[in-house]
């Protein structure tokens, strides 16, 4: 039952343009890593501008458990359901009740006058029309993945960002109360990003909210990925490599399995899994420095399924017999794999209005103009942005390629290609740790 509504609620949603362009989280086509490349690829366009841009993250305490009933049921109208739908969810969402239990021993059991059921299937998607609004209380950009939300504000004047991110704040702080959510201020944080050469100037804002002072850092932590001010993604590097080493030590104190696809498991869901984790964002901005030192954990991993010693030369061959790719070519890989879902319109309106073909921009119509993209022109910052670097990497597929509609077949063909390239750079210096 709770499918069926929730699949004719999600439709009414997308075929009325409800919910919030960027509101990214429990919502076919979006996902964090599509949140995560809309923020970084803004961040660094200002940054080629020559602005600032200061960032709030805000951190609600217990919001899908302090969900107001009768709030939820007016903001149900108001987004057009009739009586008959808004006492369906008064229905779902009332005569619950909730024990404790300690040693065997059970609590009075105490009815639910608020909050969400979590698990639920249809508790994620209420949620998201609750929060839905938050956006009206604001004039900046305002980023949602769920409860997972951050205020951001770009200019070249650091006063100017302090006291609008202040204002904006205290908007939201306002919004919050009158919802019936509250914010957590000792661990709401702030941020300020910019170019190496503007955070010599300054690298620090004053953010204030009911009087106290936000807490200013120099990197914080939104969606999983850690962000430093010029986002040079070294922080998340260095966390994937110290991950790595302490889970491969680990496995070979512990690890009695001998068969290499045991291994290869392993590896892959404990470990691969944070060198792919959101890679579009950070690693091409990495020094030369990181990015070996991942190859070599990756080199790492490979003696570890194969079960070869420490010192065992591991090179294109050896990589394509695990069936993964170098780190690099595994986030050109993934990349190429986004834009698929851009090309194709699967993924969410803000990726699309990035893109451009390039016969949209000259008559000259040819087989290959027919999916190339135009490559924007952009700074110093922007060299190490998705969509410049995905866009390159996409006019530099075949056009065989590049035509091909099937998502899975795309995957396919794509990591055949690389790894046929992969085997021609045989002399690459990250192969010989």
């Amino acid at each position: 039952m709770e499918k069926v509504i929730h699949s004719q609620l999600e439709s009414f949603l997308k075929e009325n343009n409800i919910l919030y362009d960027l509101q990214s989280g429990f919502r076919p086509k979006y996902s964090t890593d599509t949140c995560l490349i809309h923020l970084t690829d803004h961040i660094k366009s200002e940054m080629d501008k020559g602005n600032y841009t200061g960032m709030v993250t805000l951190d609600l305490q217990k919001a899908f458990d302090t969900v107001n009933h009768n709030i939820m049921y007016n903001k149900l109208k108001a987004i057009g359901l009739d009586d008959n739908s808004v006492n369906w969810f008064r229905s779902y969402l009332s005569g619950r009740s909730q024990m404790v239990n300690l040693d065997g021993y059970n609590s009075k059991p105490e009815a639910i006058t608020c909050g969400v059921p979590q698990g639920s299937v249809l508790g994620p998607l209420l949620f998201l029309i609750y929060v839905n609004d938050m956006e009206s209380a604001v004039t900046c950009k305002l980023l949602l993945y769920a409860d997972d939300s951050a205020l951001l504000i770009s200019h070249k004047d650091i006063d100017y960002i302090q006291t609008e991110l202040s204002v904006q704040l205290e908007s939201v702080n306002k919004w919050l109360i009158d919802n019936r959510l509250s914010l957590h201020l000792g661990k709401t944080e702030s941020i300020l990003f910019g170019s190496k050469r503007k955070l010599k100037k300054h690298s620090n804002i004053r953010v204030i909210c009911k009087g106290q002072e936000l807490q200013c850092r120099k990197s914080v932590k939104y969606l999983g990925i850690e962000m430093d001010q010029n986002l040079s993604g070294e922080l998340t590097g260095k966390s994937i490599i110290k991950k790595t080493n302490s889970r491969l030590k680990f496995f070979y104190r512990q690890c009695t399995f001998k068969n290499p696809e045991i291994r290869k498991m392993l590896c892959s869901s404990l470990i691969q899994c944070n060198f792919d984790y959101a890679c579009s964002t950070w690693f091409s901005s990495l020094s030369k420095v990181v990015r070996s030192k991942l190859q070599i954990c990756q080199n790492k991993m490979i003696r570890f399924i194969n079960n070869l010693p420490n010192r065992e030369h591991i090179g294109p061959t050896e990589i394509k017999d695990v069936g993964w790719l170098t780190v690099e070519n595994r986030v050109e890989f993934l990349k190429l794999c986004h834009m698929h879902k851009i090309i194709n319109g699967k993924c969410p309106e803000y990726m699309l209005k990035c893109i451009t073909k390039t016969s949209q921009i000259h008559c000259h119509n040819t087989r290959k103009s027919a999916y190339s993209l135009f490559v924007p022109r952009v700074n110093t910052n922007g060299l190490n942005s998705f969509y410049y670097t995905g866009i390159k990497f996409w006019n530099s597929l075949p056009y065989n390629i590049q035509s091909i509609s099937c998502y899975l077949n795309f995957k396919t063909k794509v990591k055949k290609f690389i790894q046929s390239r992969m085997e021609d750079n045989i002399n690459s210096i990250y192969m010989y740790y």
